[in-house]
């Protein structure tokens, strides 16, 4: 489940990351507000399309050079006792509970926002204005929510009230509102990104601009207008369109000299959407979502085990992160399967009775029939993409790393044994991608102990 969160956090974000590149760049110091508008709600939208392209459009793995989930460590004793590590997966948990906790928070407060909008909607005092009806209510103040206008009485009276009015009836009928609660549930999603929070900002401030040249292009004197602009009550922010909301940078856009953008920029997004494609396709995953084993460079390094087992035949590619992690007896393989190779692996007595400990790193498949195998180096090396001598299926390291290695019939003891454990383990539910089964690629470590 962490795994997968982590994925889809990372696609979502390098693909957001690209589309609000491009909009900082090209559509910033534009003045067509209705473009930068559809722009900045194809950011909200295509990140998320992006994630929904079938698994089959996407490039290989085979061309790719992968590293497989590694699963946490089981410590075999040669008192026949078995201990689970737990570190790193703890470490993920912490970070998956934080970010559900700050996620569950922001929804909570942004459900108390649409309560306090429906609230006013059926406890305010219909008021009808130039043929429009306001709700009355002091504490929304001057503010929109799709077709309702909210308006604090005491403003009835000024002079300004028909250039609040205009100004509120483009947020509701153009409805702002969509585009308001759409970045607040992205922003709630990608919570931990800085862009996020920039990025709302700037389809808040769109929406201003958009609203207010509208008002001005039915006549409106600029000067009148920009006075009524500072003359409102600044109220507190909420995901209805507050019309008192960066007045600074309203104005200031109300008087700068951009010239009007054009539609063709819109045609950015084709390219921008290919290039975020290849990044989501391309990029491992496991490494961004710090998924990647410790000292793997020094594991590759080891003397690998002397011979391997011939694995049956593999059908389909071979995924590293899918939507649905495979399950071992129904719950995360990440407890359940560490409890089985712990109660199942025998610390072989030669190997203790000299003494030998060290760690055991191996590579397994579950395929998608859910079927537990150690392939051979000439299914891995064309799984990873790399030359036969390239890849280790199981290797040996030392527990401290200036001991010498053991005699290599020691390693080999100890690597047939979690080879025979791992082999035997009883079949799994297979990963998931798209509704379909896929077969996915783990590490393994074991370390063998003397107390």
């Amino acid at each position: 489940m962490m795994n997968d969160l982590f994925a889809y956090l990372f696609e979502l974000n390098v693909a957001f990351v690209i589309l609000w590149t491009a909009y900082k760049l090209f559509f910033e110091r534009d003045k067509n507000f209705v473009i930068r508008r559809i722009y900045l709600l194809g950011v909200v939208v295509l990140p998320f399309l992006l994630l929904l392209i079938p698994e089959g459009t996407r490039m290989s793995v085979h061309q790719m050079a992968p590293i497989t989930i590694s699963l946490e460590e089981v410590t075999i004793f040669g008192t026949g006792t078995a201990m689970e590590q737990s570190g790193n997966f703890s470490f993920r948990e912490l970070i998956s509970i934080i970010y559900m906790l700050i996620l569950f928070v922001g929804l909570f407060k942004l459900i108390a926002q649409f309560a306090t909008i429906f609230r006013a909607i059926l406890g305010s005092e219909r008021i009808d204005a130039s043929g429009t009806t306001l709700l009355s209510n002091r504490a929304l103040h001057a503010s929109s929510f799709f077709g309702y206008i909210f308006i604090d009485p005491a403003a009835l009276g000024e002079k300004s009230f028909q250039h609040i009015l205009a100004h509120e009836n483009i947020h509701k009928r153009e409805w702002h509102s969509i585009d308001r609660i759409l970045v607040e549930l992205f922003v709630l999603i990608n919570w931990f990104n800085p862009l996020a929070w920039m990025f709302r900002k700037s389809v808040i401030e769109n929406l201003e601009y958009l609203a207010d040249s509208a008002v001005l292009r039915r006549g409106t004197d600029p000067m009148k207008y920009q006075l009524s602009i500072l003359n409102q009550y600044i109220g507190s922010a909420s995901i209805t369109n507050q019309f008192s909301s960066q007045i600074k940078n309203r104005i200031n856009m109300l008087n700068r000299d951009y010239k009007l953008g054009s539609s063709w920029k819109l045609a950015l997004i084709l390219p921008l959407v290919f290039i975020a494609f290849l990044f989501v396709s391309c990029t491992d995953k496991n490494e961004q979502a710090g998924m990647v084993p410790d000292n793997q460079e020094e594991v590759a390094a080891e003397e690998p085990a002397t011979s391997q087992p011939t694995p049956a035949s593999l059908d389909g590619e071979v995924f590293y992160v899918v939507e649905k992690m495979p399950t071992f007896q129904g719950e995360d393989a990440g407890t359940t399967f560490r409890k089985y190779i712990a109660q199942n692996v025998r610390y072989p007595d030669e190997a203790k009775a000299n003494g030998i400990t060290g760690k055991i790193f191996i590579k397994f498949i579950v395929t998608s029939e859910g079927e537990v195998v150690v392939p051979d180096q000439a299914m891995l090396a064309e799984i990873e993409g790399k030359p036969l001598d390239e890849v280790v299926v199981v290797a040996y390291r030392t527990m401290n790393k200036d001991e010498a290695l053991p005699d290599e019939k020691y390693i080999k003891m100890l690597q047939d044994e979690v080879i025979r454990v791992v082999e035997s383990t009883p079949d799994w539910e297979p990963g998931m991608q798209r509704g379909i089964p896929v077969n996915v690629a783990f590490t393994f470590p074991v370390n063998f102990a003397l107390q």
